[in-house]
This record gives structure tokens, C-alpha cells and sequence, in this order.
């Protein structure tokens, strides 16, 4: 049986790991770049 700071440990580096992977998925498929339009009007 694990100790309960081997789970502990565990948890936490599964959390982090998983923060933030939608917000980084969305960067990565719709970019971070603002369009022409967003930039200079029209």
C-alpha cells in the first residue's frame, strides 16, 4: 500500500499537469493572434 505522501505527491502532479489544457488546446487551434479586423476596425 502507498504512503499517503506518495499520494499526496501523485495527486498534486496529476492536478497541475491537467490545469489549464483547455485554455491551451483552444491557444493552439484557434491562436492567440487578434485579426486584422480586431486590430485596426473596419
Amino acid at each position: 500500500m502507498a504512503s499517503k505522501t506518495k499520494k499526496t505527491k501523485f495527486r498534486r502532479r496529476r492536478k497541475v499537469s491537467k490545469m489549464g489544457k483547455k485554455r491551451k488546446a483552444a491557444n493552439r487551434n484557434k491562436g492567440t493572434t487578434k485579426s486584422k479586423k480586431e486590430l485596426f476596425g473596419e
